[in-house]
This record gives structure tokens, C-alpha cells and sequence, in this order.
């Protein structure tokens, strides 16, 4: 795998600091289900790794500035005509972790302890990773817990949680290549029109699942947006790949939608009539994604998107719902954080070194994430640009039970298959191309193996 010698440009005031994170980035790729001191080893290694996260000169902000720098390097030398930033919000629970500093309560549980981490991350047009571009990792203080629905609701959105759709859109910033179009990619929670408004001042672009069936400006007054989608004639059929999704058990499938889209003016909610900062209607493009005879009625699709990319035919609509499925990728993300390197069962004594160990495995998890990207769009290409001989030569043999090598270094397609046996895939017709969980399980069986060689010999 990478040896990760970009990140040793991270600024931590010592150089020795950043090339201790280099070595880190290293081990804990080689083992990410394994504790620290297991994917160190040696336990020498192991105390300098704990010293660097308790190191006050390594902090949270510049772990994440470099690695967004390595992100903006690769879309920099790809100079791509669109970049898309999904965001999103996860959980990762420390209940166990009672004595921890500085962890915060989560969900409907104020005893329920951990961290909220908020990504977002860039990725091409047609799925390929190219990191991470800004994640913030906060607590919620207890005292938050149980607010009502109207207090919150009279609360400036600067002192709200969901401030941090707008914040990461101010950090992702509009430093990309100049014709780069960037396009934020949010779900229902970034349904926010101050969100809208901050987007049209900065000249930002967007795409939102709206959760909101708003006011609209129409010529006989006002209607609601859900009113005139239904009104409008029949739209175009399409069958689009709907993607699982762990959080209600749908399996991914191919499902028939009827597409319709349009231009409207939303107003203002009434939440917000005071901020007279804000205009009173912002003109926005949205398009509506309806499944027909879904399997189950309750597991139809329904995209209700809105953005501020004009969407003027039937091309134009079926590219913004191309974009919306790429939204998943940020979900695979943080379920890769979860369940490849378990982060969640990650120990320390605060909640602050478990933040840089968390941004630190984010860096691993993107690394996995773009391994399957490439071995399924250049399947042909060596695999030699992606492990070392040895690498390689080991994973042959242990894949196919065999002392015997090919005359060649297998495809990256061929190798990512074979890291996926490691990690239980069987590679049937059926299975498809191996997901992420499997390779990152097939990875730490190779490395176990690499690690066991000079014993055996």
C-alpha cells in the first residue's frame, strides 16, 4: 500500500513530528482493525506513537488541513470539469469509555456517550475518491440535551449544530482549479435556506435532497413546492442503481423513476422573518425523482433535489440525479471508519487524542476507498503501482494456496480480488465486485501474513 510520505508536509512545528505521523499512517494501515499498540508491534513503537497524539504541538486542525492539502494536490494534477462535495453527519459511540475526558452525550440518551464527526469529501463526476477536503469532530455538551424544538428554533443558526453545513462550505472554500465547477452534495438534514443564501452570495454550487415541502412564489400567489411537481405533466422514465442502505436494510437494486424538474422561487420561512439580512425568495431548479411499482410501497425511492446549478432539459436532470447517487460514497466513508478500522473501540484517557486518532484512520479508510475505485475503473493496470513485490508475491501465494508465481504481477483488478478472498469474498458470478468491508478485512489477513515471514524463515 501508500506510503503516505505526502502527509510528512503537515506543520507541526517539528519535523520529527511529522515524520512520526508518516510512520504511523503506515502501521496502522498495515493492521486497521488492530489496536495502536498491536498495528506498532514493537513496543518502543507503540509508546512514540502515544506520545505524538498526546503531543500538544500535533493538533486536530492541522491533521485535517494536510490532509485536505494531499486532497487538493490530487485534484490539482486531475483538473476535473466537476467536483462533487458530499457531506455528512455519523456517530461513534465510547459508552464503555466512562472515564475519558471531554466525550459528549449523543442521540436520545444523554447518558449515551461519544463523538459527532461531519466530512466531506471530493469525489469525480463518475466516483473516484480524491480525499477529504474538510471533517470536523465535535462533542455535544450535556447541557444541550433535551432542548425543545422551539427553543432551538429562536436560536441564531451560528449557534445550531446544523451550522455545520454552511461551516464546511465556507472551509471547503472555492481554491480549485479554475474551470472546475464544485458542487456541495447534502441529504435532507442540509435542507437550510440560509445554507441556499450563503451558497449564492459565495457563488457556490449545490445539490440538497429537500426535507422541506416549501412556500413558493407562483403567479396567482403562493403554492407549496410539492403542489406544483404534482401538477406538472408527465415527466421521462429512467432506471437508475439504487444503492443499500444500512440504515433501513434496503438492498441495492435497480429501480424505474419518473423524472420531472423545473424552476421555482422558495420564499422565506416565517422561522426567519426576522433576519432581515436574508432575501425573501431565492430562485432554485429542482428535480423530482419518483419510483414507479417499487417492491414494497414503503421502500419506494422519492429525490426530491434542489440546486442552484441550472437544470433546463432532460440531460441536464438526469446529471444532477448521477450526482446525488454519488452521495452514498460519504456513507461508505464513515461505515468504513466504523467497521474496517473500528474506530468505536479505539481507548484513550481524552476525547481529544481519540480525534486525531479518528482524522488519522480517516486518512487509511480514503486509502481503501480509492483502492476499489481504481481496481474497478483501470482494472487492467499493474498492480505494481499499488503494492510492493513483496506485497504482491505474498498475496499470490496465500490467495491461491500456491509456491508458485505467475510470469507477471497480476491486474489491480486480480489483486484487489485476491485481498478479498483473504477477507472472505468467494468470488462467484454472483457476488459482483468485492466491497469494502472484505477488502479491508482481506488487507489485515495479508498483513498478518507479511508481518509472520521473518519468523517463518
Amino acid at each position: 500500500m501508500g506510503t503516505y510520505q505526502d502527509y510528512g508536509n503537515a506543520e507541526f512545528g517539528d519535523e520529527r513530528l511529522s515524520k512520526r505521523m508518516v510512520k504511523l499512517l503506515e502501521q496502522l494501515s498495515g493492521r486497521p482493525e488492530s489496536k495502536v499498540s498491536a498495528a506498532c508491534q514493537d513496543p518502543h513503537q507503540a509508546k512514540a506513537a502515544y506520545r505524538f497524539l498526546a503531543n500538544d504541538e500535533v493538533t486536530i486542525e492541522e491533521i485535517t488541513k494536510i490532509t485536505r492539502d494531499v486532497t487538493m494536490g490530487k485534484i490539482n494534477a486531475a483538473k476535473p470539469s466537476v467536483v462533487l462535495i458530499p457531506q455528512d453527519t455519523s456517530g461513534l459511540s465510547y459508552n464503555t469509555l466512562r472515564a475519558t475526558d471531554g466525550l459528549g452525550c449523543m442521540g436520545n440518551n444523554k447518558r449515551s456517550l461519544g463523538i459527532n464527526i461531519h466530512s466531506a469529501m471530493a469525489i469525480s463526476e463518475n466516483g473516484e475518491v480524491y480525499g477529504l477536503v474538510a471533517q470536523k469532530l465535535w462533542v455535544r455538551p450535556p447541557d444541550d440535551f433535551g432542548q425543545s424544538d422551539g427553543k432551538r428554533a429562536r436560536v441564531p443558526i451560528e449557534e445550531k449544530e446544523s451550522y455545520k453545513w454552511i461551516e464546511t462550505l465556507e472551509k471547503v472554500g472555492t481554491t480549485f482549479p479554475e474551470d472546475t465547477m464544485v458542487v456541495h452534495i447534502c441529504d435532507r438534514e442540509g435542507d437550510i435556506y440560509e445554507l441556499f443564501c450563503k451558497a449564492l452570495k459565495e457563488g457556490v454550487h449545490y445539490l440538497c435532497r429537500r426535507s422541506y415541502n416549501r412556500n413558493i412564489e407562483d403567479e396567482d400567489g403562493l403554492q407549496k413546492l410539492d403542489d406544483l411537481v404534482k401538477s406538472l405533466p408527465k415527466g421521462f422514465n429512467i432506471t437508475v442503481r439504487v444503492p443499500r442502505d444500512s440504515h433501513t436494510g434496503r438492498i441495492a437494486r435497480d429501480a424505474e423513476i419518473e423524472v420531472k424538474f423545473g424552476k421555482c422561487k422558495i420564499q422565506k420561512s416565517a422561522q426567519l422573518a426576522g433576519n432581515k439580512e436574508l432575501p425573501e425568495s431565492i430562485e432554485v431548479f429542482f428535480v423530482s425523482a419518483v419510483e414507479i411499482d417499487p417492491p414494497l410501497k414503503n421502500e419506494a425511492i422519492s429525490w426530491q433535489l434542489l440546486t442552484n446549478v441550472p437544470t433546463n432539459n432532460n440531460e441536464d436532470a438526469l446529471a444532477r440525479i448521477a450526482w446525488y447517487t454519488q452521495r452514498w460514497k460519504i456513507e461508505t466513508f464513515h461505515r468504513t471508519l466504523k467497521s474496517g478500522c473500528k474506530v468505536e473501540e479505539l481507548q484513550s484517557d481524552s476525547a481529544e487524542k481519540l480525534k486525531k486518532l479518528i482524522a488519522i484512520y480517516s486518512i487509511i479508510a480514503l486509502e481503501i476507498m480509492q483502492l476499489t475505485y481504481i481496481a474497478r475503473v483501470y482494472p487492467d493496470e499493474s498492480c505494481e503501482k499499488h503494492l510492493t513485490e513483496d506485497e504482491w508475491k505474498i498475496l499470490y501465494k496465500a490467495a491461491n494456496k500456491t509456491k508458485k508465481l505467475p510470469e507477471k504481477p497480476p491486474t489491480i483488478y486480480e489483486a484487489v480480488v485476491m485481498i478479498a478472498k483473504l477477507g472472505g469474498f468467494l468470488g462467484r458470478k454472483s457476488d459482483g465486485f468485492p466491497g469494502v468491508t472484505v477488502i479491508w478485512r482481506g488487507l489485515t489477513s495479508l498483513y498478518i501474513v507479511l508481518d509472520a515471514i521473518p519468523f517463518l524463515m
